[in-house]
């Protein structure tokens, strides 16, 4: 962020503060940065003001971004507490978080940048990393890290840029499984592999955007009850149809139920939520997408 089209012609500027701004979020890629009452620091600090210290929501991006770091990395990252985190205008978040390895019991500090987009009028959500990476220090950079943060949609494959697809029938299902695009997960594999309940706990925050309390109360449906997920994908995976699970792009038909009443306080039917989660990965250092379309109940399922 430089140049002089940061702040409004309009507003007194103090120079010096202005360029203490700029230091700031180039000198810690926007994660350290104090806070500046004037338009042009469009990158603010938060207070963690939450029962829990941190939003719902918020756990779920620097989950997302310890996620995609294990996938880059082989590592096993979880998150313990979120240190602080910013807010950049247009839904950024700059989130420093402490994160243990389960494979070593090393713990870290870990950073990561995400962005959100609602994309309401598709019916659905979507979210991707920019950063994820260990917390690197504060101070001068020899390079710029913008380039290193710009998705490259191009060399996606086009069949996971489409509208979100429909929910699969059997017919489709037994169609497609002929031609080894598809997996049914196994109990074993939904045990080992924790983070598809991220993307189901991303799925019942959309199913619940409206409600007033929902980054807390959501909690109470905590942890969720996976009860079946279909994966499909384009890459590789024949020979061991669970690897599929490792697919840089892939879509997962999920449905699971909550583990609490409704967030109401009211007992609620026994309701099995449904989600469609379409990832994808451009291949570049710390960044993954998902997007996200889910709803309550089969009597609800968009045609």
């Amino acid at each position: 962020m430089s140049g002089d089209d940061i702040w409004s012609e309009d507003e007194e500027i103090d120079p010096e503060e202005a360029q203490e701004y700029l230091r700031q979020v180039q000198e810690s890629d926007g994660f350290d940065v104090d806070y500046f009452h004037n338009s042009y620091a469009r990158i603010k600090p938060c207070q963690l003001n939450d029962e829990y210290g941190y939003t719902h929501d918020m756990e779920l991006y620097g989950r997302l971004g310890l996620h995609c770091y294990n996938l880059q990395k082989g590592t096993n990252l979880k998150l313990i507490d979120i240190h602080k985190y910013n807010t950049e205008l247009f839904f950024g978040y700059y989130i420093t978080l402490e994160a243990v390895d389960t494979y070593t019991n090393s713990p870290c500090t870990f950073q990561t940048c995400v962005r959100e987009g609602k994309t309401w009028e598709h019916g659905y959500f979507m979210v991707q990393t920019e950063i994820s990476r260990l917390k690197v220090p504060k101070g001068p950079r020899t390079t710029s890290i913008g380039p290193q943060r710009r998705w490259e949609d191009e060399v996606i494959d086009d069949f996971y840029k489409s509208e979100m697809p429909n929910w699969l029938t059997k017919e489709e299902l037994a169609a497609a499984n002929d031609k080894g695009q598809y997996y049914e997960l196994q109990e074993s594999d939904l045990l080992g592999n924790e983070w598809l309940h991220l993307y189901a706990e991303f799925a019942l925050s959309l199913n619940w955007r409206g409600y007033a309390m929902k980054n807390s109360i959501l909690r109470r449906f905590l942890p969720l009850k996976i009860k079946k997920v279909i994966v499909q994908t384009r890459e590789s995976g024949e020979e061991s149809p669970h690897l599929k699970l490792k697919a840089n792009n892939a879509i997962f038909y999920m449905s699971f139920k909550g583990n609490s009443d409704h967030p109401s306080g009211k007992p609620e039917p026994d309701v099995e939520y449904q989600a469609i989660v379409r990832k994808t990965m451009d291949g570049k250092p710390g960044h993954i997408r998902l997007e996200v379309q889910s709803w309550a109940g089969l009597e609800s399922q968009p045609t």
